[in-house]
């Protein structure tokens, strides 16, 4: 007669389950495949793909709009309190984050950038981020921006890019300051060019948790006659996303996890008993 899990037994896989739940959960932020595709809007020539390591975004051949980007948030909803998976950080903590990027080119044609950053909401009506702008291919260059309300604020030329790099974004709570800078260097541990403070406008938010976001787009800029993305292939590739400060919180959190696995248990032994 096989015996019936006693007390003891159920508290030990209780505990190893809210240890495995906790353990896959931390490991999401530096895994791409837990991030989410985001399109604004959505377009035919504009591609996104991720494995652990790395995420890939293309503009493919052909002509895309100015303005239209796709990429990828740490959060699967709208905004940090609306999602169901992913990972955040909250506004009452300081933070810094960074990612590695390489942009290639077949045959470009048009403006076409890159950028890194963070925000209360996926749409980016409040962000504030660095990007690295290209017209044709060439005269890379880093740039610095923010919106509040929905408003942009910048850009803010920081100095002249490279093709291959880091991107940094930093948070202060208790000025509400976001400060992002750049390395040519990839996987740099500290960037080697001088940041830009994005404060006066941030400090306008809502004080919601904060998401992290990034992004290749098609650009044009008129009064320097660049226009909008007509190239062959403009291929992104980031990795090595790392938390260089600070403490991402996790959603669901592992206690939410281990809570939700646990209830799973007590529904199971609640049927054998009936």
């Amino acid at each position: 007669m096989s015996k019936k899990p006693g007390l003891k037994s159920v508290t030990r896989f209780a505990s190893a389950l809210a240890l495995s739940l906790g353990t896959a959960a931390q490991a999401a932020p530096s895994d791409f495949t837990t991030w989410t595709v985001i399109e604004d809007p959505e377009h035919d020539l504009l591609d996104a793909s991720a494995t652990p390591t790395e995420a890939t975004l293309t503009a493919g051949d052909g002509a895309i709009p100015a303005e239209v980007d796709i990429g990828y948030a740490s959060v699967n909803g709208s905004t940090v309190a609306g999602s169901t998976a992913g990972f955040a950080f909250s506004a009452a903590s300081d933070f810094t984050v960074a990612i590695t990027y390489d942009l290639s080119f077949v045959n470009p044609a048009g403006g076409l950038g890159i950028g890194f950053g963070i925000g209360e909401d996926v749409a980016g009506a409040n962000s504030a981020g660095i990007a690295l702008a290209t017209a044709n291919g060439v005269l890379p260059t880093f740039a610095a921006g923010a919106r509040n309300n929905d408003v942009t604020i910048g850009p803010a030329i920081l100095g002249g890019g490279s093709l291959t790099g880091t991107f940094f974004a930093a948070y202060d709570a208790d000025t509400g300051d976001i400060t992002v800078s750049a390395s040519a260097t990839p996987d740099a541990a500290a960037p080697d060019l001088g940041g830009i403070i994005l404060g006066a406008t941030l400090n306008q938010w809502t004080g919601a948790d904060l998401l992290v976001s990034f992004f290749i787009r098609s650009d044009a800029v008129p009064a320097l006659l660049i226009n909008n993305w007509t190239g062959e292939q403009a291929t992104a590739v980031f990795s090595n996303f790392r938390v260089l400060d600070g403490a991402p919180i996790l959603i669901p959190e592992p206690a939410s996890l281990a809570l939700l696995g646990l209830g799973g248990l007590a529904i199971g032994l609640r049927r054998r008993r009936a």
